[in-house]
């Protein structure tokens, strides 16, 4: 019988500002790409820069489009990493992995919903999401290295080995 009283506390170490950088990278080199690769592919590419030369903005229903494409893809390389390990393709190769304040995996609902999702659906907001996600990221550098996504989901990145 193991003595829960005895065994050693497992210590938890944030993840480095670099490394979660790096794991965004990753992920970005990854995912880009591939959605580039579609969109040629199915002639939105052509269509998309002919209207962004002459200044036209996309529909609503081709912003939506293409914002549940990149949803699915980013769910189809990652979907079954956060749900098993909390951790996304990019964090897989950095060491480092999404947790709650104790140290505990995270449901996949709850972090793909509010740490993902939420705040790629507000990014697309004209003007304010862009401010948004500029202050999501800069949370960053205060002393807990947790951005907004991070506040509002109750997670923190860690160091895996």
């Amino acid at each position: 019988m193991i003595d829960q009283n005895n065994m050693p506390e497992q210590t938890i170490t944030l993840a480095g500002r670099g490394s979660r950088l790096g794991a965004v990278l990753i992920d970005s080199v990854i995912l880009i790409p591939i959605l580039i690769g579609i969109a040629m592919v199915t002639g939105f590419w052509d269509y998309f820069i002919t209207r962004a030369a002459n200044g036209i903005p996309l529909s609503l229903n081709e912003n939506l489009i293409a914002f549940l494409v990149g949803q699915s893809l980013f769910l189809l390389l990652n979907g079954i990493f956060l749900a098993n390990h909390g951790q996304t393709i990019g964090k897989r190769i950095m060491k480092v992995k999404i947790v709650d304040m104790d140290g505990k995996q995270v449901g996949f609902l709850k972090l793909y919903s509010l740490r993902y999702l939420a705040f790629s659906f507000i990014s697309q907001i004209p003007v304010a999401g862009g401010l948004l996600s500029i202050i999501n990221v800069l949370f960053i550098f205060g002393k807990p290295r947790r951005c907004l996504h991070d506040l509002l989901t109750g997670t923190q990145v860690v160091v895996h080995a």
